[in-house]
């Protein structure tokens, strides 16, 4: 397996009796970058996140973790985990919880209280260090969450939607930190999240998981390159005429009309494409108000991928 890699699986499989919930998955994600991890409901993401924090073991297959396979005390202590749902001793105060949870990772106590200060603080929650954590909100407890998962100086972040019970000032400034943590901190971020705009804005990769199974795993960059390659745009005065007289011309492999009435078109051959557009827009006496290449998002390739218009 490669040096490079900060993940890496080989048919990794997780089965529950009958219930494959993850199926021969490969998944690689190199050190420095943040990957995002995205399926629906059922897919097999939060199982798959278990198997590379070690709370459960595969089936079949394999896979590593920094050099390390999966479950080895080593994984554990390069890894730093914040679930979706974090639980809490609710009577402990901030300051404690962090220094108890650094101690658990034999941590001196003198770093601990060092490293507690600095992360609070970065996570803005130093004017609550003295608060009892159970009477934290929602959104408190989601940087807390963060801030445990940290406390040890990971190697790798596993986040589970982070940014879930967040307000939008909360999710934005999260964003900006986590974003700026490979850089500032050489950490690798391997995130679950269903926002996908969140995702498109932070993520370097993506993995699309369905069914347990790898459906696509890429940069977002070439993705989008990839989804975009002759596909077109185009909005006109009088895009119903317009969509009628391009149907069927040679230039023309498809063509739809989206819920807006805005025109998209695949074309192989840009050229004589302009050209009939022109021709088409002049006949039907409209104007162009845009035409250009298709502005592909994550949620685009998603849809395409995973979701409603896969097939």
């Amino acid at each position: 397996m490669s040096e490079n890699m900060m993940i890496e699986t080989k048919r990794l499989t997780k089965s529950f009796g009958k219930l494959v919930a993850v199926n021969n998955l490969d998944l690689k994600v190199k050190k420095g970058e943040i990957h995002g991890f995205v399926g629906p409901n059922g897919a097999g993401k939060s199982t798959t996140l278990k198997l590379l924090v070690g709370a459960i073991k595969c089936t079949d297959g394999e896979g590593i973790v920094g050099g390390y396979p999966l479950g080895s005390k080593e994984v554990r202590r390069l890894i730093g985990y914040s679930p979706e749902r974090p639980a809490f001793y609710g009577d402990m105060i901030a300051w404690d919880y962090m220094v108890h949870m650094a101690g658990l990772s034999g941590m001196p106590i003198d770093r601990a209280e060092i490293k507690t200060h600095e992360i609070l603080d970065w996570l803005e929650l130093s004017d609550f260090i003295d608060t009892q954590v159970g009477g934290f909100s929602a959104g408190m407890k989601q940087r807390l969450s963060l801030a445990q998962a940290m406390i040890h100086e990971p190697e790798l972040l596993i986040l589970d939607e982070p940014t879930a019970n967040l307000d939008p000032t909360g999710r934005i400034s999260l964003l900006e930190k986590l974003k700026q943590l490979p850089h500032e901190r050489s950490i690798t971020i391997f995130i679950s999240s269903h926002i996908l705009s969140e995702l498109e804005y932070l993520v370097d990769s993506v993995t699309f998981i369905d069914k347990g199974q790898a459906v696509i795993e890429d940069t977002v960059q070439q993705l989008k390159q990839d989804m975009s390659l002759n596909h077109y745009v185009l909005n006109t005065t009088n895009n119903e005429f317009v969509f009628k007289e391009l149907q069927g011309k040679d230039s023309v492999q498809e063509i739809t009309l989206d819920n807006d009435g805005i025109i998209h078109l695949l074309s192989d051959d840009m050229s004589v494409l302009q050209a009939v557009v022109m021709e088409t827009v002049i006949r039907g006496e409209a104007m162009i108000k845009y035409f250009g290449k298709e502005q592909v998002k994550l949620e685009d390739i998603y849809r395409k991928t995973v979701g409603q218009d896969k097939n």
